[in-house]
């Protein structure tokens, strides 16, 4: 499931710098985040370790083929008395020094065993659980650096828009002065100008402040400083939408925690079953060879008659077949108790699977509808800020012809500033909740995070949009 997203971080990051640095995209920052992060590399090696599973199942199934072999070497020596009133008169005596050479093999393939059966194919359901879990940590990496990323944008957004504000508050309070040494006008419009400047380079510094934290934040996901400049951050972001029907449907597909808690529950299922398996006879085929060779010397003395050094060779061949049947009578109990902790099992899964659908379907709705604010602010604070520019251009025209002060002046450009951050902000959350609820639907994928990344190049086109849903 979704296997082929493994390396892709690894093989794509130094192609991806190799790119203009100047242009820190989010497709960048997202490799360098997933090769940096040893969370997945932890939940990577969990899956791997789960994978194992399987073989060791299946292994119970498939033919035991069992050999051996060895080499004995043996002295022996006996004495049979003549009788017990002459111990010591021996009516036999026999020594003999050999060695033996032998080796077997046997196969044995089970006929009828439920209960392995029933661990392989559970065995299955784990690793597609496992599976599922990497994919979730996966998309929850994706979902941070795309927020981290974006915090980033709507920092270094913030800073240029007060940067250009302390320009215009800087020339008007350099005009206002001007004004006030002609005597055209008093000294308070310059006063005010100079405080609106003085407020403008405070809340600057500030911004400068969290631009700072946010670069940080960047580099805790990468390892390496970010870009001094960030990528500008587009006043419109261009992403296809879709209905929430639309996005619960991608989540009962996609969504990694529903698919883990399904296969998990699909697993209980089977070990219930293998558990009753405990019950069943089982039935196996083995076939045996063995080869045994002998050889040595014999001694003897009886009365008379005696021999040393005689040869003694010796062989054999045997070969079987078999049906082995093995069942299991009685356990003091302990195959009920395996087939109880299996059905608890069994509804301690069922119920998960009932929670994670719920949160799913909570967040889903969640994220739909602070993605469609964030859509409805933008679009509204863009529409302010054409309004809001007008009006201050217009202010700026009316100080100079003495029919507005300069307090008007002040607070119209301020309007400006704020409108233009409002909606700095707005659009940075149509990102944030945009991932979010990919994330959620389980469609925040690789494919996505590079469609996000051209909605956020000053530089994408819109025939890049596509369906949120099959990505």
């Amino acid at each position: 499931m979704r296997h082929p997203r493994l390396l892709l971080g690894a093989a794509l990051t130094p192609l991806l710098l190799m790119q203009g640095a100047h242009a820190y995209t989010l497709e960048q920052f997202w490799h360098q985040a997933f090769s940096h992060d040893p969370r997945i590399q932890v939940y990577r090696r969990q899956l791997e370790v789960a994978s194992t599973a399987q073989p060791l199942a299946l292994a119970a199934l498939l033919p035991q083929i069992t050999a051996g072999a060895n080499v004995q070497f043996a002295t022996e020596y006996t004495q049979e008395p003549y009788n017990s009133v002459q111990p010591d008169t021996a009516l036999l005596e026999e020594n003999s020094r050999t060695r033996t050479e032998s080796w077997s093999v046997q196969l044995q393939q089970a006929l009828f065993n439920w209960s392995a059966l029933q661990d392989y194919q559970a065995s299955g359901d784990q690793v597609a659980a496992a599976a599922a879990t990497y994919q979730e940590a996966m998309q929850n990496l994706e979902n941070q650096a795309t927020a981290a990323y974006v915090q980033w944008l709507l920092a270094d957004a913030n800073v240029r828009s007060l940067q250009e504000a302390e320009q215009g508050f800087a020339r008007q309070a350099l005009t206002a002065k001007a004004r006030y040494q002609a005597g055209t006008t008093g000294i308070l419009g310059a006063d005010e100008a100079q405080v609106a400047l003085r407020q403008i380079q405070a809340q600057l510094a500030d911004a400068r402040a969290q631009w700072q934290v946010a670069r940080q934040k960047l580099q805790q996901f990468t390892g390496t400083p970010a870009p001094d400049r960030a990528p500008t951050l587009p006043q419109k972001i261009r992403l296809s939408w879709s209905t929430l029907t639309l996005w619960k449907a991608a989540a009962t597909q996609h969504n990694p925690a529903l698919a883990a808690a399904n296969d998990q529950l699909a697993a209980a299922q089977k070990s219930v079953s293998a558990a009753w398996g405990g019950f069943l006879p089982s039935i196996s085929l083995v076939l045996a060879h063995q080869w045994q060779s002998q050889h040595g010397t014999l001694g003897y003395r009886l009365g008379s008659l005696s021999a040393d050094n005689l040869p003694n060779p010796y062989r054999n061949t045997e070969s079987s077949a078999m049906v082995e049947l093995s069942w299991s009578i009685f356990s003091g109990g302990s195959q009920q108790a395996t087939l109880h902790k299996a059905r608890y099992q069994q509804e301690e899964n069922f119920q998960l699977l009932l929670a994670t659908e719920r949160s799913v379907e909570k967040q889903l709705g969640a994220d739909f509808a602070d993605l469609n604010g964030a859509r409805q602010q933008s679009a509204l604070y863009r529409r302010a800020l054409l309004v809001a520019r007008h009006a201050s251009a217009a202010a700026e025209d009316g100080v100079r012809v003495g029919l507005v002060t300069e307090n008007n002046a002040i607070i119209d450009r301020q309007n400006v500033l704020t409108v233009r951050n409002a909606l700095n902000s707005a659009n940075a959350a149509v990102v944030t909740h945009y991932a979010s609820l990919a994330a959620t639907a389980g469609v925040l994928t690789p494919t996505r995070i590079r469609q996000l990344s051209v909605a956020l190049s000053p530089l994408r086109e819109s025939s890049h949009e596509s369906s949120p849903i099959k990505s």
